[in-house]
């Protein structure tokens, strides 16, 4: 991938104090890792997967080489590292506030902001997720389509008391997390990572689309009705989404 430039500078990172210390060896170990995996996304930003190399790793991460292979067997283990770290963050954020109003709207309004405004606040973690790792050999690639998956689970979480009729089916669920994601990827490759917040309006009408009207009586808000879709007019509504 071509080289990009990234939209934030990431602080310069702590070093251990040379000479003697008080830290036992797995610790100076664990603060190493920890520093090379915080260190991925701004690499994986300013250079690209591709060119990216174990020593632009090590020298943002300000360890030495030695310290890396100690963590890790090569790059893709590192960043394949760092993909699950930032995908297990972003999962935590959702679905905790998909449970979190007493409408379907309100939460899944919640969890897109919260998502949205803390992708947002690290646009270079975004780009790792949603512009990198899909196109990162087929290890990380597929991961990241697992992720895809596990996303659309809480669509049924956000929607407990509807019937399973009513809820996109599993099928479709990860045709609507995938046509997100995509959406993200764009705005973080036209360098509006730091915008992704704006998002949650138009997010939240496409999610709520892929729901059927709720039964007359229910509580659960404000849902838009569509009519069943072949698989041609998923497709279309995905595309449009991602545009």
């Amino acid at each position: 991938m071509a080289k990009a430039s990234a939209s934030s500078k990431s602080a310069i990172p702590r070093r251990l104090p040379r000479g003697r210390h008080a830290l036992a060896p797995d610790e100076v170990l664990r603060d190493q890792r920890k520093r090379l995996l915080e260190a991925v996304p701004s690499v994986a930003a300013e250079r690209g997967y591709e060119a990216m190399s174990v020593a632009d790793i090590v020298k943002a991460a300000a360890v030495s080489r030695n310290a890396f292979y100690k963590n890790f067997r090569d790059k893709q283990e590192c960043v394949a590292t760092a993909h699950e770290l930032g995908h297990e963050r972003l999962f935590d954020v959702l679905s905790v506030n998909c449970y979190e109003g007493g409408t379907l709207e309100e939460r899944v309004g919640i969890a897109l902001e919260t998502a949205l405004a803390a992708l947002a606040a690290e646009p270079q973690l975004a780009r790792l997720l949603f512009v990198e790792a899909p196109s990162a050999g087929n290890e990380i690639a597929l991961r990241y389509h697992d992720w895809l998956q596990r996303y659309g689970t809480l669509l049924r979480s956000a929607a407990p008391d509807l019937p399973p009729e009513a809820v996109p089916a599993s099928e479709v669920e990860q045709v609507i997390v995938g046509g997100l994601a995509s959406r993200v990827a764009s705005d973080v490759l036209r360098g509006r990572g730091e915008h992704l917040r704006e998002l949650v309006d138009p997010f939240l009408e496409y999610v709520l689309a892929f729901y059927r009207p709720s039964e007359p009586g229910s509580k659960e808000g404000r849902v838009l009705s569509f009519e069943p879709e072949d698989s041609q007019q998923l497709e279309s509504r995905r595309q449009q989404a991602s545009g």
